[in-house]
């Protein structure tokens, strides 16, 4: 083989590498710890880059509301104002490492990624930017460090109102969720401002990292970790509503013109709202906790019916309507074509987000479940309403 084509040929075969260490790494997080317990209300809190001249700030705040969070801290920074590295220490927060130098892994040589590792200390380590190599997670393992991501980022680096990025976090907020902040922007102490009463008042409870229940992701919470991007856009696209910020609270809804098939009481086309389940949410519940949890999301969904007098029912498709009963759907058979299209979509996301596929996916009918308004307002309304 010639010399440049062998050359090329290894330039290419490094990339790839490179590229494929950064998808498995960063992208899919694979064996990173990245979020805990989707049941529980408690959440983390996490500050890159710190410390900085805005640490006293960020701390006092968090005293403010009574919150514990984790600072991933840069060495080089540390090692210039270990004043402030003590401060979070004695204020009870989490120190853990964000590297020696604020540098992405893809362009440090090896030799300089190992003492850019090894030089911070922690137990946990965040490569900055959440960028790989292939030495990455080598390094940190061979280092004593576990790799920690995070599930939502805050964007509190981009040019944007501090109430805009606080509206997308609690959209997307989870329990479990590990939330990456910066310790540095002035954006951030506002979005703090505006973040922690919310929390609070929602019901989370923002913990340090080694209080959650976290486990290393595996391909399939890989993957559901790739589903997110894909997830914020197609809410995007169609415009999907959230039924309340509480940390147990599932729906989304779509309004829509009913697509059918045509039901008893509503024919295709009436305006209506499309229910998106909160999977990863309600995969962590037991039965009596999505059965409450409904009940409560229920009564918020009595506000966006006030605020959208044109919705006159709530639809979605399910294999096992007759659990919605009790909350006061009803249920009508779907087209055989349908039914087969529900059932893929429902295998899917069983596998996704629980591991597996329930045997009554094969043995129960899909059928449209659907509640009126009326009926939502009656059940779940002010009881002076319902009276």
């Amino acid at each position: 083989m010639d010399t440049p084509i062998l050359v090329g040929t290894l330039v290419v075969a490094v990339l790839l590498v490179y590229a494929l260490a950064d998808v498995l790494g960063r992208w899919m997080g694979l064996g990173a710890l990245a979020w805990g317990d989707r049941a529980d209300p408690k959440i983390a809190l996490t500050f890159d880059d710190g410390p900085s001249e805005q640490t006293e700030a960020i701390l006092e705040l968090l005293q403010r509301y009574g919150c514990k969070a984790t600072f991933f801290l840069t060495g080089q920074r540390a090692e210039q104002r270990p004043d402030l590295v003590e401060k979070i220490r004695a204020a009870g927060h989490q120190i853990e490492a964000h590297g020696y130098w604020h540098r992405p892994a893809v362009l440090m040589a090896p030799w300089t990624e190992w003492v850019h590792i090894r030089k911070s200390p922690g137990k946990l380590y965040r490569p900055p930017w959440g960028l790989h190599s292939p030495f990455t997670r080598l390094f940190a393992r061979m280092l004593g460090k576990q790799v920690a991501l995070w599930d939502l980022e805050s964007q509190d680096w981009l040019d944007k109102p501090a109430e805009q990025l606080v509206e997308r976090m609690m959209f997307y907020l989870k329990g479990g969720s590990v939330v990456l902040l910066h310790d540095g922007p002035a954006r951030t102490l506002r979005v703090l401002e505006l973040l922690l009463p919310k929390l609070v008042e929602n019901g989370y409870r923002p913990v340090r990292m080694d209080d959650l229940t976290l486990k290393p992701l595996g391909p399939r919470q890989g993957l559901i970790r790739v589903n997110q991007g894909y997830e914020e856009r197609y809410d995007r696209r169609v415009g999907n509503i959230k039924v309340g910020y509480r940390y147990n609270h599932i729906l989304r809804l779509e309004i829509q013109p009913y697509p059918g098939p045509d039901l008893p009481e509503y024919p295709k086309g009436t305006p209506c709202a499309h229910i998106h389940f909160e999977s990863a949410r309600m995969a962590a519940m037991t039965p009596m906790q999505v059965l409450r949890a409904f009940r409560e999301t229920f009564k918020e969904t009595v506000k966006f019916l006030e605020e959208h007098p044109e919705v006159q029912f709530l639809f979605g498709y399910s294999y096992l309507g007759q659990g919605a009963l009790a909350l006061g759907f009803k249920t009508h058979p779907v087209p055989k074509a349908m039914e087969l299209q529900s059932k893929i979509t429902t295998a899917w996301f069983a596998w996704l987000y629980r591991g597996e596929i329930s045997r009554h996916l094969f043995s129960a009918p899909a059928e449209v479940v659907y509640i009126s308004r009326e009926t939502i307002l009656s059940k779940y309304g002010p009881l002076e309403a319902r009276q």
